[in-house]
């Protein structure tokens, strides 16, 4: 189905003799996408600096919210706990994202990093409906850059 395009229907029916009714009233209805609720949940390393703020940047702008593309220090995460990090979007159904977690500082800001201290693809989302209208992730930072062990 596209959005927004309308789609007609009728229904026929078929008894065991396999005599066929006649055509039901005709229906129509035009599909259109569902906003999605996205919590992101991250935990990052438990030698993360507290002195800094755990940020995202992505192809945000997809979202609702007028956020900007790839800013490292834009879009700042709520602390939801020890090593916790936490940040709830709207977008509607479909909308793919790329993104990647930062750590800043006043000076700078560090990206996620793999488990050997390797640059790692962005991250890659598809907003579902689901059940309930949220969609929901949870992601693990591995390392950082330019904190140990991944740097200084």
């Amino acid at each position: 189905m596209t959005e927004g395009e309308t789609y007609y229907y009728v229904v026929r029916s078929l008894d065991q003799s396999f005599n066929r009714s006649g055509d039901s009233a005709e229906v129509s209805g035009t599909p259109e996408a569902r906003t999605v609720t996205l919590v992101l949940n991250v935990t990052v390393p438990d030698w993360t600096p507290d002195d800094r703020s755990v940020h995202i940047a992505g192809t945000l702008s997809r979202l609702d919210g007028g956020f900007p593309d790839w800013n490292s220090s834009a879009v700042s995460l709520f602390p939801a706990g020890t090593d916790q990090w936490t940040i709830t979007f709207t977008g509607l159904e479909g909308t793919t994202i790329e993104y990647k977690y930062t750590l800043g500082s006043p000076d700078f800001f560090d990206v996620e990093k793999d488990a050997s201290c390797a640059e790692i693809g962005n991250r890659l989302l598809t907003l579902t409906y689901g059940d309930d209208g949220t969609h929901t992730v949870n992601d693990a930072v591995l390392n950082w850059r330019n904190v140990a062990p991944c740097g200084n």
